[in-house]
């Protein structure tokens, strides 16, 4: 990876999300990924850190990584950026009965699809489309550095039983879209700590058939 990138990962929310400070460049540009909860946090620790987030990422819809995603954007004047599968889940709120919580609205400014380029300073994160955990679920891919929200964790995966989930989706992910990648790439997961393609491959069953 770039020496220039720096990455910090912010835990938040009951359901500790990880959310992840980003910076591509020296002056400061980047983005904010994943901003579940505790947006004046994540604030501070990006003020912190010398961040200038271009952009907010998010990896899905879901509540636990998308919460603090509407207050950040007005604060920093950032664009929210999601797949549009599931713009309707980030834009319209969204009920999760399984935790009881309430998800704040948030608009969207830009839809991505796979293999779309997202510019941030001088580099280029690359959108990999990786359905699912939800339909609209994406890997952002920033050098040799994979944020991969809930489509993979160290020694599991996502689940598929929520709406949108999908297990012919996920297995179908997992196949074509992360076992291909090279051993070398940090995986940088939504929950728990980061791992690599290669410990992967060798240690989730998931990845074993």
């Amino acid at each position: 990876m770039a020496s220039t990138v720096q990455i910090e990962a912010v835990v938040v929310g009951m359901l500790e999300g990880n959310c992840y400070l980003v910076k591509c460049d020296p002056g400061g540009q980047g983005v904010i990924i994943d901003p579940g909860d505790e947006g004046d946090r994540i604030a501070a620790e990006a003020k912190a850190m010398g961040l200038d987030p271009e952009a907010i990422l998010l990896t899905h819809g879901h509540i636990d990584h998308a919460n603090a995603a509407g207050a950040l954007r007005r604060r920093f004047r950032s664009r929210v950026i999601c797949h549009a599968a599931d713009r309707a889940m980030v834009e319209n709120g969204e009920v999760l009965s399984l935790w009881g919580l309430q998800r704040e609205p948030c608009r969207v400014d830009q839809e991505v699809q796979d293999d779309d380029l997202i510019p941030i300073g001088d580099s280029r994160i690359r959108v990999i489309h990786s359905p699912g955990h939800t339909r609209g679920s994406v890997c952002y891919m920033l050098d040799s550095a994979l944020f991969s929200g809930d489509v993979i964790f160290r020694g599991s995966i996502g689940r598929t039983d929520l709406p949108g989930g999908s297990d012919c989706d996920m297995a179908e992910t997992l196949k074509s879209r992360i076992a291909v990648l090279d051993p070398g790439v940090r995986i940088y997961p939504g929950h728990g700590p980061e791992t690599t393609i290669g410990y992967e491959k060798m240690h989730n069953p998931f990845l074993q058939t």
